[in-house]
């Protein structure tokens, strides 16, 4: 989805575009990264009690290590309005928790490309914001891909076209894409 400028003032942009699929998200856990800020001298200021208090009862695990936060998508009503995103958020969707080292292979390995042959076993779908004005979904659920456009179909702010994971992620092939009508 191709944004239009701001979509809405008492949302995220995030939460405007993806909101129709919250009920598929229940009993699913999200991934995001995180960042660890520093204290004066250089020692690590811990995030956790921050990350808990933004995410509440969404709040599922952490690791520090590999600045990975796993969160609970039945919370998404709550947490997604206020999350902000910017160039690069990716955020893969679970049917179980995963495990970090899942996590810090697909976030961190320079070695890893996420493909469909790659696809990892229980991950629904993920979330991809390549240059903060495009947001991509790949789902190995085409249902989630089916509501997304029924809902914003008529949409002016936004426009929407298919993707192919293995040839548009992590970055577009500046090929022409197929509207989503």
């Amino acid at each position: 989805m191709f944004v239009h400028g701001r979509l809405a003032e008492d949302r995220s942009d995030f939460e405007y575009i993806f909101h129709p699929l919250e009920s598929t998200l229940l009993g699913h856990f999200v991934v995001r990264d995180f960042a660890v800020n520093l204290q004066e001298g250089g020692r690590k200021i811990n995030p956790i009690p921050q990350l808990r208090a933004e995410y509440g009862s969404s709040f599922y695990d952490a690791d520090l290590e590999g600045q990975i936060l796993i969160i609970r998508g039945d919370g998404f009503s709550t947490w997604a309005p206020q999350y902000y995103s910017g160039e690069g958020a990716f955020l893969p969707v679970f049917r179980e928790a995963p495990s970090f080292d899942l996590l810090r292979r697909m976030l961190w390995d320079r070695e890893f490309k996420l493909s469909s042959k790659t696809w990892p076993t229980g991950m629904r779908s993920l979330l991809h914001n390549w240059d903060d004005m495009f947001w991509q979904l790949f789902s190995v659920e085409r249902a989630d891909v089916d509501l997304l456009v029924r809902i914003h179909s008529a949409d002016p702010k936004l426009k929407m076209f298919f993707v192919d994971l293995d040839r548009e992620f992590p970055n577009p092939s500046n090929t022409g894409l197929a509207p989503a009508i």
